[in-house]
């Protein structure tokens, strides 16, 4: 399902934009499943690959609740592409990657910061 290595993004065709319910609704049950929880996808991109196909990339922000019940963010830790026909995930990064990720952020002093209620 996913390789190693990200694919290789050609052109931007659609800087931002919206998914449906349904695919949000699969992004999110993938990325508990595959990666486990305090993953969100955001900022949905319509791309071009290098192979000529269209695809969806979308950011990875670690998110948590606080003490106070806010949903909140600490960053981008990865990225994910879902094939624009199938609407298959064709990459996402690797469960390492992300924690490592998580890690980089910390360790910068980024501090978490609230995100919107609702889809990305």
């Amino acid at each position: 399902m996913s390789s190693a290595n990200p694919p290789v993004v050609k052109k931007i065709l659609q800087v931002n934009g919206e998914i449906n319910d349904e695919l949000d609704f699969a992004i999110m049950n993938y990325l508990l499943t595959k990666r486990g929880s305090g993953y969100t996808a955001c900022q949905p991109q319509l791309v071009e690959l290098d192979n000529d196909k269209k695809a969806i990339k979308m950011n990875i922000d670690h998110t948590f609740i606080d003490q106070d019940n806010r949903l909140m963010g600490l960053g981008i830790v990865g990225t994910m592409f879902i094939d624009y026909d199938s609407l298959h995930v064709t990459f996402c990064s690797s469960s390492d990657d992300l924690v490592k990720n998580i890690e980089k952020l910390k360790i910068a002093g980024i501090k978490p910061q609230p995100r919107p209620k609702g889809k990305y």
